[in-house]
């Protein structure tokens, strides 16, 4: 699914009106009706508690004066609320005058606020191209303040579609925000988190073709995206025809990583895994996984010789691998050998041994993925006050080094070397735990090893992990999942993507 900017979004409006022979107030009245009927099944004691909505003089208020309408044809109890303006947009004015009652006020004002009911706040879309300015304080507080519940319309009041905006300027804090028909990337950052609440789209059947044909850099991964990515597999393949994965990493008590990462890239469907491993973790990957293999380092209990790795079509470094000098003298010797055909997945301990050493990073072949954690990722681009901030170091970072960068938590980010941002729809908080990042890099890694491109497996790999997660918590519940319950649940994950499903 594509995640449009403001510009885009008014296109694509328009192309439907114009295709569909519909005036813009249709379409208007269409997206009121959605809210409508999902504030009907969503909360149902709507219509017996009082009602707020706050209309600004653009669309987004008329989209406001409609749902009062609507509710009041319900038999609700609303107050509208339209700000007073010098001009309206032409269908604001229009449901204006389908209404028999509405109260004007301006930003200084104090509102007649019932308690214990709901607010629905249309004051501001998606297409506000500033941030909101002092002047707005007192009336977004009150509703900041409201005892009762707060949805937002498309964005809450003060984001928008096109920029991100400073967190410290005033924005309502909705329970629940309803979007139209696609994400907007503000509800997917964690700076917003507090101002966004649940969000849910609303289909409001724009039209096909329009988005379609409407470029987009940006990107929400979903079921059918990952349906197309995914390859139907021959019956006359055989373990060769799926890539041979080494996993490089563990370290004295921390084994346990590289077997996470070596059960989820056998279960992610490559031929065959080699874990390359210091010698006090072989009796534990032996045992624990008999359909990998094993090569041993040296030491007793680190890797420090990284040059047996050409034969494999792709490798996963770094977890549990520590930064004991030996191993980092080890990885950084390696380094030096590499070539631009090799397929490589950087990843926590391996991370941070190139943020200590920047100058390595030349070395690094093209369409290598990093998934590295919050504070690698500080590590690795310096620190951020902003997602905004964030967003453009890394984006910076990774059209530098060409390579596919993954940043992981909620709607975690992928980010391409040309320029494409993936959001994930997938996860749950169960997975802030110990070793789910394991399991990402061995899912990532198998994707490689069986041809996909670096960005086809970040984003295969991101969502399976997910929706892996999101099985695993209807068994566990998310307090209590742990990183090998994903494990068992890749294969309902690749399961519910299949093209059949």
């Amino acid at each position: 699914m594509k995640i449009f900017n403001a510009l885009q979004l008014r296109e694509i409006d328009r192309r439907t009106i114009e295709t569909e022979a519909i005036s813009s107030w249709d379409l208007m009245e269409r997206a009121a009706s959605q809210v409508v009927d999902y504030l009907l099944n969503h909360y149902p004691s709507i219509t017996t508690k009082p009602i707020h909505v706050i209309c600004g003089k653009g669309n987004n208020g008329g989209d406001g004066l409609a749902i009062a309408r609507l509710l009041q044809q319900k038999a609700a109890a609303v107050d509208v609320f339209l700000i007073e303006a010098v001009s309206y947009s032409a269908d604001n004015l229009l449901n204006q005058k389908l209404l028999p009652a509405v109260q004007l006020f301006n930003s200084s004002d104090c509102l007649d606020l019932k308690p214990e009911g709901y607010i629905i706040d249309c004051l501001f879309g998606f297409g506000l191209n500033e941030a909101l300015s002092e002047s707005w304080n007192m009336l977004i507080q009150q509703i900041n303040d409201y005892s009762g519940t707060v949805i937002s319309i498309d964005l809450p009041s003060g984001l928008s579609a096109s920029m991100l905006i400073d967190v410290k300027s005033p924005i309502v804090k909705a329970d629940e925000t309803l979007t139209f028909q696609f994400p907007k990337e503000t509800l997917l950052l964690p700076d917003y988190a507090l101002f966004v609440g649940k969000w849910t789209i609303l289909d409001i059947q724009l039209n096909h073709s329009a988005i379609r044909e409407t470029e987009s850099d940006v990107y929400f991964i979903d079921k059918e995206l990952v349906q197309r990515i995914l390859k139907p597999r021959s019956k006359f393949s055989h373990k060769g025809t799926f890539g041979h994965v080494a996993i490089v990493g563990g370290s004295l008590g921390k084994i346990g990583a590289v077997l996470m990462c070596t059960k989820a890239a056998i279960r992610t469907g490559c031929g065959l895994v080699t874990s390359f491993i210091p010698r006090c973790g072989y009796a534990i990957i032996q045992t624990a996984v008999p359909e990998a293999m094993v090569m041993l380092d040296e030491s007793d209990e680190l890797v420090t010789n990284f040059t047996h790795l050409n034969e494999f079509q792709a490798i996963a470094v770094g977890v549990g691998l520590g930064v004991h000098k030996q191993t980092v003298d080890g990885f950084l010797n390696w380094l030096n050998t590499l070539t631009e055909k090799q397929q490589i997945v950087f990843d926590a301990d391996a991370l941070n041994i190139l943020a200590a050493h920047p100058e390595f990073l030349s070395l690094i072949p093209k369409g290598s993925i990093f998934s590295p954690h919050p504070k690698e990722l500080k590590r690795l681009i310096g620190n951020w006050n902003s997602d905004a901030e964030k967003l453009k170091l890394a984006k910076e970072f990774a059209k530098q080094h060409q390579i596919t960068l993954i940043i992981k938590g909620a709607h975690t980010v992928i980010l391409t070397s040309d320029g494409r941002t993936y959001y994930n729809s997938s996860g749950n908080s169960g997975m802030a735990t110990g070793g789910t990042g394991d399991v990402l890099t061995g899912m990532l890694v198998s994707f490689r090893a069986q041809g996909y491109a670096s960005e086809e497996s970040a984003v295969a790999a991101v969502y399976l992990h997910g929706l892996a997660g999101d099985y695993a918590a209807q068994q566990y519940g998310e307090t209590s999942l742990i990183a090998t319950d994903l494990i068992q649940h890749i294969s309902s994950a690749f399961l519910a993507c299949s093209p059949t499903q």
